[in-house]
């Protein structure tokens, strides 16, 4: 099977001679893309946000979303 290397422009330009549904469905592949990548950063974060609360002694499983808040502006804050 060959390769095509086409440029961000030769792709835009291809998309567009498509008809509107099919312009819908590439729309929506790369959308679904960018949110399984968003939802894995945030599920990152949120293990990060766990290991760290537990080395200040806190359980963040157990922190409300204002106590979470406030842990992570002091932390913010602290490095300043």
């Amino acid at each position: 099977m060959a390769t095509l290397h086409l440029n961000t422009e030769q792709v835009i330009t291809l998309v567009k001679q498509l008809a509107i549904p099919e312009q819908r469905m590439i729309l929506q592949a790369i959308k679904a893309e960018q949110d399984t990548w968003w939802q894995n950063r945030l599920d990152q974060g949120e293990l990060q946000m766990r290991s760290l609360s537990t080395t200040y002694g806190l359980n963040w499983d157990i922190m409300t979303e204002q106590e979470r808040e406030e842990f992570i502006d002091n932390i913010l804050h602290e490095k300043q």
